[in-house]
Parts: C-alpha cells; structure tokens; sequence
C-alpha cells in the first residue's frame, strides 16, 4: 500500500490531500475535432489567398497594359504632331497629266509611295507613313553620298513608318516579323506585333528606291508584341475616312484617330493555354484622337 501511495502525486484541497492522475494523451474524439477544425481553416485561408492572387494579378496585367498602351499611344502623337506640310501648287497641265494616271480614290501603296513622297502624309487604316522635321539631338549629320546606315541622318527630315508586323503579310511587313519570331517558339499567333520604321529621307527614300531591303530592315524594329491590331481613320471635318492621302488631296487631316487592340503575351516556356492561367486579360482597345497643327480649318458649306 506504501508504494502504491509512493507514485501518486496528491493536491490540496479544502485541506485534504487527494491523488490525481495524470493524462497520457488526447482521445480519439479531441483529436478528430482538431483535424477538422484545422481543414477548415487551411480551406478558408486557401480560398482567401486565391481570390486574392487573382484579383493582384488582374491589377497589375491592366496596370501593365494601360502603361504599354500609353507610351505608344503617346510616341505615336508626337509622331503624327511633327509631321510636316506645303501644299504644292500644280499648273493646269500637270493636273491634265497627274489626271490620266491618278485619281483621288486611288489606293496607294505606302511601300512604294515611300521612295517618292516628301510631304504630309499617307495612311491607310493599317499603314501610316509620316514625313516628319526633327532635329538630330547629336547633330551629327552627313552628307546624302555618305548615308549607309538608316541610323544616320542628312537633314532634318524624316519618314516614319508605322505598321503591323505579320507572318501571313507581304514586303517589309512579313519580313519584319519572320526576323523577329526566327529561333524563337513564340505563341502569337499571326500578328507579332507593332513595328516602326524610321530613317532620313533621303536615305530611306533611295534604299526604297533601289530595293534595299536589308536598309528598310535595319530601320524597322518591333515597339510591342503586345499589339494584335492597330486601325487608323482620318478625320477630314466632316466624317472618318480609312485613306489619306496628303499629297493627292492637297490637305492634311484635322486629326487621326488611332485603335490600338492589346493582347497579353505569354512567355515562350508558357505551356498552359491561357484561359488556365490564373488572372489573364482578354483583349482591350485603347483609343486616341490626335489633333493636327499644320492642318487648315474646317470651313462648313
């Protein structure tokens, strides 16, 4: 009986010293409402973290996006605002003479029109091509004989060019983009993105002239894959037209409206399609009307 009182350990209460028995361990009920109660709340804190994820990847793809579309929107402006124009004034022969071969309505093709064109500019609703003044900031000119490299400048004067780097498209344009997704696995499909030409005039004008297509190659460079689309309409005063043409219509237009279509561009490694990817944006359209200086007023009928 001693030693069985030995091992016991005893409290006090009310001035008598009762044993007490301590637990080993929890029972089987305890520890299932633990489990429980722990699931549910990994599941709740699961769930939060997930809506949450989601709804910061969201903010920062349309944060990004609207950032992508801005700068180019407003490179594009300023482009377009620094073009420069002098209506020419033609003789009655001359119209006879430009009358026989070209009419108003006539479609230019901007690739071709580039070599000879100097003035204003000349547009379709996927093609814009602007003859801009803008001093060098280095000014380190040359002169026109010395020209080899698109980089270079003779003058003031420019062309820029602005157009959709595609695969499936002729000239420059599929070039363009066939260089740009060589070596690569790129998942964009048709369109590879928006690219700018820029060059000297003269420079750039003969190397048109002359079928230099590694020169009109070296002045091109993609801005943003991210650009699916891009959709040019000419304000005249009245209504927006899909074609300008400066030269032919001896005016410049009151303002170009330019459509931007903005995608998001998956990484190469990216297996996943993209609806499976957590947050990602379907595409959105960026709009922005861009007034012209040089253009002369409206006047109504």
């Amino acid at each position: 009986m001693q030693s069985r009182v030995k091992h016991l350990d005893f409290e006090r209460v009310d001035n008598v010293a009762r044993p007490v028995r301590s637990r080993a361990a929890f029972t089987i009920i305890e520890v299932l409402v633990a489990v429980g109660l722990t699931s549910l709340l990994m599941a709740a804190l699961y769930s939060a973290m997930s809506v949450y994820w989601t709804t910061a990847m969201e903010s920062y793809d349309e944060i990004e996006r609207t950032q992508i579309a801005r700068a180019l929107l407003r490179e594009m402006a300023r482009d377009i605002q620094s073009c420069t124009f002098s209506k020419q004034e033609t003789t009655e022969l001359d119209s006879s003479d430009d009358s026989s071969s070209i009419t108003d309505t006539d479609p230019v093709d901007p690739e071709t029109a580039m070599g000879s064109y100097t003035n204003g500019l000349l547009g379709s609703a996927t093609d814009l091509v602007l003859y801009i003044s803008r001093p060098d900031r280095n000014q380190a000119y040359v002169s026109a004989q010395e020209l080899l490299d698109p980089s270079e400048r003779s003058s003031d004067s420019m062309i820029i060019r602005y157009f959709l780097a595609d695969s499936a498209a002729g000239g420059v344009s599929g070039m363009v983009a066939d260089e740009a997704l060589a070596g690569s696995h790129s998942n964009v499909d048709g369109a590879v993105g928006l690219a700018k030409m820029t060059g000297d005039l003269i420079g750039l004008s003969n190397a048109i002239n002359q079928g230099n297509v590694d020169m009109q190659l070296q002045a091109s460079d993609i801005l943003a894959r991210e650009v699916a689309l891009i959709r040019f309409t000419y304000f005249d005063g009245v209504e927006e037209v899909e074609e300008w043409n400066s030269t032919l219509q001896g005016a410049m237009p009151l303002a170009v409206v330019i459509e931007l279509t903005l995608r998001t561009v998956l990484p190469e490694t990216e297996e996943r399609k993209p609806e499976e990817i957590p947050g990602f944006m379907d595409e959105s359209i960026h709009r922005l009307v861009v007034p012209i200086p040089v253009a002369e007023p409206y006047v109504g009928l």
